[in-house]
């Protein structure tokens, strides 16, 4: 029905040039009670919402899950302890892992000789334990 005479509506088509007018309106981001001041036209609503710099997004580092807003995003990855990280022995270790890695698991940290107590390297150990590594005295 009309809303001015209540009269009968001939047509339910879109009105095509009501919808554009009504997407050039321009209306408030829908992160604006987290601080966003873009007015954008309704019909553009959906673009800037996939780059607004107030959406919670996750942290792209696989077992991080923690959320924030856009703009804090880069900060967070950047010392993000799931962020993976190159150890001097060439394998690639989250952030929050690294210290564990070098200490417990690393072929290039040092470690003594159950046999003869020399210290050497890990990835040299085997050699050594297997009576094939040269050992000076």
């Amino acid at each position: 029905k009309c809303p001015t005479c209540r009269g009968a509506i001939g047509s339910t088509a879109p009105s095509y040039a009501m919808r554009n007018i009504i997407d050039a309106l321009p209306v408030s981001c829908a992160h604006a009670p987290r601080g966003c001041e873009e007015k954008v036209k309704r019909g553009d609503l959906e673009t800037h919402a996939a780059t607004c710099s107030f959406a919670e997004v996750t942290c792209t580092h696989a077992g991080c899950g923690a959320t924030m807003e856009r703009r804090n995003l880069k900060a967070h990855v950047a010392k993000c302890e799931w962020g993976l990280v190159m150890c001097r022995c060439g394998e690639r270790v989250p952030r929050g892992k690294l210290e564990k890695h070098k200490a417990e698991e690393c072929m290039k940290r040092m470690v003594e000789c159950e046999t003869c107590g020399t210290k050497r390297k890990a990835e040299a150990s085997e050699e050594h334990g297997s009576g094939t590594a040269r050992i000076g005295r």
